[in-house]
């Protein structure tokens, strides 16, 4: 197929899911867009308020220039789907010059604008949109090929990501510990990354771990897998007390392991939660369609991951760093209602969804001897 068909046919299927599900759903104003609107009205009156200067200020400056000039938060809607489709253009095109694979970054790419949970998000005035759409730039900008401009837009984006949600630090995170250890290991001494990076996670621990105590105690005593949601809980237990004299730490680690089978559980479940995206509060067809979609997606995930980890090494590196963490974080605080934590990790899992599917379509037609 020529280059520009692919183009073609990537732009097309953008503009006719994104049409299709603004037409059944709208434009939707949630309750989380009422804090975000006030905090816009804020910035224009010159009243900042620190609890939102740094996660949410890369989200608050497009509602505030969309009040600014428009008067209204809903013309930028109209700025979030231009910067979805900018994007996912680029993220093919940076894909497919990565992996110097036209078809398997083809797949890729349709795989992420053909999973409607992720498409939605461009309806909604929230953070979601804007925080997808640069991950889908933070993978192209692996594809420059000069390092100085590489690493200064993967900085540039991850800065970026941690502006506009909260989980966007872990895009940071992640951008930090691949170029640590790149540095290290050029001046052959990884040795000294593994300390320097203990020391620094110790650190974050030490200043953030309080609220994920708190976060975790909570649950353990209510057994939500899905914060506020009580039809999928943990087995009953007692009550567990707060203990104020050690550190948060310490009474993470304490908790878990005076706590093991229900930890297990907890954690168990949050990690289904979260990479399953199915809830019984969503309709059965919604459900099915998720389950029919996610689960060959993943199993072509593992192929591809399997067959070319070795090839794209530092892409491999990259998608275990930022799973990871996002999964650790969601076992110890909580899942989402919505697939808000998932959505943005789809589009790196696509990437070797669409390599395994290339290699698997590769094998059976040297299989079956398919011309």
């Amino acid at each position: 197929m020529h280059p520009d068909r692919h183009m073609y046919i990537v732009i097309s299927c953008w503009l006719l899911i994104n049409g299709i599900v603004f037409y059944f759903l709208g434009i939707k104003y949630a309750i989380d867009t009422t804090r975000f609107e006030a905090e816009a009205d804020a910035w224009l009156n010159g009243n900042i308020e620190a609890s939102y200067l740094l996660w949410y200020s890369g989200y608050t400056v497009f509602l505030s220039l969309s009040k600014l000039v428009f008067h209204s938060i809903y013309p930028t809607i109209v700025f979030q789907y231009v910067f979805s489709l900018t994007a996912t253009v680029f993220f093919y095109r940076g894909l497919a010059t990565l992996l110097k694979n036209k078809e398997a970054a083809f797949i890729a790419t349709l795989l992420v604008i053909m999973y409607v949970p992720i498409q939605q998000w461009n309806t909604c005035l929230l953070t979601e949109s804007v925080f997808i759409s640069v991950i889908l730039l933070f993978v192209w900008a692996f594809s420059l090929e000069k390092t100085s401009h590489k690493w200064f837009m993967l900085f540039s984006l991850a800065a970026l990501a941690a502006l506009t949600r909260p989980n966007g630090g872990i895009v940071l995170l992640t951008c930090c510990c691949m170029y640590g250890m790149q540095f290290f290991r050029q001046a052959k001494k990884l040795w000294l990354f593994f300390i320097t990076g203990a020391a620094i996670i110790l650190f974050l621990l030490n200043s953030f771990t309080d609220t994920f105590y708190q976060f975790l105690l909570d649950s353990f005593n209510k057994g939500e897998i899905i914060c506020g949601y009580d039809q999928w809980t943990t087995s009953a237990g007692m009550c567990i007390a707060d203990d104020p004299s050690s550190g948060s730490i310490a009474k993470i680690v304490h908790l878990v392991f005076s706590n093991p089978a229900k930890s297990m559980e907890l954690f168990t479940g949050r990690f289904a939660a979260l990479w399953m995206d199915v809830r019984s509060y969503y309709s059965l067809p919604h459900n099915v369609y998720i389950v029919l979609y996610l689960l060959p997606a993943y199993v072509m995930a593992i192929i591809g991951f399997i067959q070319y980890k070795n090839a794209f090494a530092e892409l491999a590196l990259a998608t275990l760093l930022y799973g990871g963490i996002n999964s650790m974080l969601v076992m110890l605080t909580y899942a989402d209602w919505d697939g808000r934590f998932l959505a943005p990790l789809l589009p790196v899992v696509f990437i070797w969804a669409g390599l395994g599917s290339y290699f698997s379509i590769r094998f059976l037609k040297r299989k079956y001897s398919i011309v």
